[in-house]
């Protein structure tokens, strides 16, 4: 990094990410996006899992031009090491010596068999963070057990949330759990680091995904209250305990579309009864101040709303509700959000030209602060920056 570019909040921090998926990655990009050197040690001729992972342009894949590998990999730099080879890994141990942190992913006990666990790293840095990202955690009975993120959803709490009571659990879409894990293991790693540089001490971090899923803010705490006042088990659905009152939530379809509602309480309630009845005074009469609607009453409440719903453009609801003070929103597009004036007259989206994918835009910042977020950098070719780590060594008397 040229000491001529401006400083950010995690300029003068080095991380070294070792991780091949969703979770280490974006924990290591939350720190390379605020400034820190982060290098991707990744395997040589094939590099990260996620450079495999679609969606790929075409639908034809390209270890450069997975979408995945691009978001989560953004002002990182790059280089190639077998760690089983004598001077790859006295290089990586070269770099060891510089950072602050290492990140990774592997099962546990890799590294070790590698003879690069925790106590060889500090041997060589004492103040070094090592965070250590597995399913189940480094002890246990289940350590060495591998699990997907329908697993862990499974295993952690987030599925048996999700869904309504009388039909089985749900997952949550796409690769959630993995960043909200990414997200916990940045965090400890954050406070770790200031830890040692305020202590001169080093730490091992062993972040389980489904502990991380386990104890999270997502609808647990009101059903951890339940158990604890109430000794009842939570019931997922319509009535879970972290809802209340007149409830009335889910997707609708429009004209152009689909909106979502979610009323939860008796003003709300009464908010959207008179915005969808304002020229029906017999239905809003029949509905108004219920707390409950069951049977026929809900039958008959669903399809006029469905009605209503549908012929009208998802916006213009939105917009109508947001007046009323209702929660209702609009279900947008890719296209829609990139487009939207909003997201445009914030600077959300941030250009940038990749040697391989072309013009990308980045969604930018995650919050607003003095000296940032930055986007100084796309995501790495695989080993783009092995010659320049390795010359920065030499200069340094490191290798």
């Amino acid at each position: 990094m040229s000491r001529s570019e401006p400083r950010q909040v995690l300029s003068d921090i080095r991380v070294l990410d070792l991780s091949r998926w969703v979770a280490g990655e974006f924990a290591t990009k939350t720190f390379a996006d605020f400034g820190a050197d982060v290098v991707k040690v990744e395997k040589p001729h094939e590099g990260s899992l996620t450079r495999a992972w679609g969606p790929f342009p075409g639908d034809q894949p390209d270890p450069e031009r997975s979408a995945l590998f691009l978001h989560l990999n953004t002002n990182k730099r790059s280089i190639a090491l077998d760690l089983r080879e004598p001077a790859d890994r006295e290089t990586f141990l070269a770099l060891v010596r510089r950072s602050h942190a290492v990140v990774e992913s592997f099962r546990p006990g890799h590294l070790e068999s590698l003879g690069l666990g925790p106590d060889v790293l500090r041997a060589e840095n004492p103040t070094l963070v090592v965070t250590r990202i597995s399913p189940f955690g480094q002890t246990g009975p289940d350590r060495d057990r591998e699990a997907s993120g329908l697993v862990l959803q499974a295993t952690g709490g987030p599925m048996n949330a999700t869904g309504q009571a009388d039909r089985a659990p749900l997952r949550k879409p796409g690769l959630l759990e993995h960043y909200t894990v990414g997200r916990s293991a940045a965090q400890a790693t954050m406070a770790a680091v200031l830890r040692a540089r305020r202590f001169d001490r080093g730490a091992t971090i062993d972040v389980s995904g489904q502990e991380v899923l386990l104890s999270g803010a997502d609808r647990r705490a009101s059903y951890l209250l339940s158990a604890a006042y109430s000794g009842m088990t939570a019931p997922r659905g319509a009535r879970s305990p972290h809802r209340h009152g007149a409830t009335f939530t889910g997707p609708f379809r429009t004209n152009d579309g689909f909106v979502m509602v979610y009323v939860t309480n008796q003003v709300f309630w009464n908010r959207f009864v008179e915005l969808i009845a304002a020229d029906d005074p017999a239905f809003r009469e029949r509905f108004l101040d219920r707390q409950t609607v069951a049977g026929q009453d809900r039958e008959d409440f669903l399809a006029y709303v469905a009605t209503w719903f549908a012929t009208r453009p998802k916006v213009e609801v939105m917009e109508a509700a947001e007046a009323a003070r209702i929660p209702v929103t609009a279900f947008l597009s890719v296209s829609e959000v990139m487009d939207h004036e909003h997201f445009r007259g914030r600077d959300v989206f941030v250009p940038a030209d990749h040697p391989v994918a072309g013009r990308l835009e980045y969604a930018g910042a995650p919050w607003r602060m003095e000296r940032g977020f930055e986007l100084r950098s796309t995501a790495p070719l695989l080993d783009q920056h092995g010659a320049e780590l390795r010359a920065e060594l030499r200069a340094e008397g490191a290798a």
